[in-house]
């Protein structure tokens, strides 16, 4: 273990810096798998950027900021652009589990049939 993670393991004890850490890694969680569902989907920052009405830099500060904090309208905008939806569960947190838990489902490429196939 490096100097570092000793001293973030000495930090997470503290409940209250625990906490913290663990609500910003779920936004970190959240905004990363919405950018890889965007590279899944072949679409540049510059494209989502329009579908939103945003600049490109700000996307791209969205999806790669240390310090991102989107709001719900925000993450919103970024589920319809991408036209995904979240489904969200409300449930009881399991011993050392934290807020949020991201899971993805890659649909796979379209293909397009074609005729001389059928």
């Amino acid at each position: 273990m490096n100097r570092f993670e000793q001293r973030l393991q000495r930090r997470l004890q503290n409940e209250e810096f625990a906490e913290g850490y663990r609500e910003m890694d779920a936004e970190l969680e959240l905004m990363h798998a919405i950018d890889l569902m965007r590279k899944h989907q072949h679409m540049s920052q510059e494209k989502l950027a329009t579908l939103m009405g945003r600049k490109r830099e700000a996307i791209s500060r969205l999806l790669s900021s240390d310090d991102v904090n989107p709001t719900l309208n925000t993450f919103i905008e970024l589920l319809s652009a991408l036209k995904l939806t979240a489904d969200i569960t409300l449930r009881q947190a399991r011993e050392g589990e934290g807020p949020i838990k991201v899971v993805m489902e890659l649909a796979p490429p379209q293909c397009e049939v074609s005729d001389t196939l059928l």
